[in-house]
């Protein structure tokens, strides 16, 4: 995997991005499914400067890993009165 250089200030915000999501995770009331801890992985991945091979190798299969995540967020932002 080839590194990419972070600016210092990005890497600041990537770290707490991550914090905010592990808290988001491990919070009792909150289940993972698979694609959202696929998901998880490739943007850890890309946070660290690195590449995610499957990005490139199957990016139809991380495609709909994404999209499906996004699926799951709006439908529960309009099940909870979002717009």
């Amino acid at each position: 995997m080839t590194a990419r250089l972070i600016s210092a200030d990005e890497r600041r915000r990537l770290r707490n991005a991550q914090r905010r999501v592990m808290r988001a995770r491990t919070n009792d009331f909150n289940w993972t499914d698979p694609c959202s801890r696929h998901l998880h992985l490739m943007a850890d991945a890309l946070a660290a400067g690195e590449t995610y091979a499957m990005l490139t190798e199957e990016p139809g299969f991380c495609a709909e890993t994404m999209l499906a995540v996004l699926e799951s967020l709006w439908k529960l932002r309009a099940k909870v009165g979002g717009r």
